[in-house]
């Protein structure tokens, strides 16, 4: 099954990773373990890694703005997979997602852009600091056998938003009207939905919570027990699974589906 998912190329080119299925809990110093290049949540930094003296957990510089995304489009989407990422952008936000190709009936694909982002982050250098005078909750044998395995991520970055633009193409990148009034009502009222007319080709939807759709993060390394190096993973190969019962969340970037 070929899948080449420009969501993910996008974003790499910005050297963040994705996360298929938005979500507004997930924030740097979230510990995450890797399994066939998916990342599932573990738990916090300092539930696992206990502070010894003098260590001080990073501090997150929270909603940065970054003007980079603004009026960045991904490439053009499958309309398949386009509405699969749309629908779990809406139902995040708290919309419906249900009958949502009524609206698309035009199009053949679409294109993403995301607008008003903002960065959460800490710096490298501190976690570095607090990773060389912390050591592995006794407690936590599975994390300390984790840990010597080199299978361990710490998110450093994450890039959210609350609005989210669309627009629909036809044959040969021609704009595709979509049916706006129809899209209101199978989204709902929850949600904020903006077009220049009812038949434009775009469509912005927006929520009340910013929603995180990328990440940056470390690969920590551990010896016999004691802290070695990390390693930045900002090549956009990884992708955050938050639901291992939705096999549309594994999506690696290759030709093939990571089932």
């Amino acid at each position: 099954m070929a899948c080449r998912d420009k969501s993910i190329t996008f974003l790499k080119s910005f050297g963040y990773n994705v996360i298929r299925l938005p979500k507004a809990d997930i924030a740097p110093l979230q510990i995450f373990i890797e399994k066939k290049g998916i990342l599932q949540p573990l738990g916090n930094l300092a539930s696992v890694l206990k502070p010894g003296e003098g260590a001080v957990i990073p501090p997150i510089k929270r909603d940065v703005t970054v003007a980079t995304f603004n009026g960045r489009k991904t490439g053009d989407l499958s309309l398949g997979l386009g509405l699969n990422i749309l629908g779990n952008i809406i139902g995040a936000m708290g919309g419906s997602k249900l009958g949502l190709e009524a609206g698309y009936s035009k199009a053949k694909t679409i294109v993403f852009s995301y607008g008003d982002v903002l960065e959460d982050s800490i710096e490298i250098t501190e976690l570095d600091k607090y990773l060389a005078n912390s050591d592995v909750d006794p407690s936590s044998r599975y994390v300390g056998e984790l840990l010597e395995a080199n299978e361990i991520f710490v998110l450093t970055s994450t890039i959210k938003t609350n609005k989210v633009t669309v627009e629909g193409k036809g044959k040969n990148s021609t704009e595709a009207k979509v049916d706006v009034p129809v899209i209101k009502e199978i989204v709902g009222g929850n949600i904020e939905i903006k077009s220049n007319n009812e038949a434009d080709s775009s469509v912005t939807f927006a929520g009340n919570i910013p929603l995180v759709f990328g990440f940056k993060a470390v690969r920590l390394f551990y010896e016999d027990g004691e802290y070695k190096r990390f390693d930045p993973v900002t090549d956009g190969s990884m992708t955050v699974a938050v639901s291992p019962h939705d096999k549309s969340l594994y999506v690696i970037e290759s030709p093939l589906v990571n089932l």
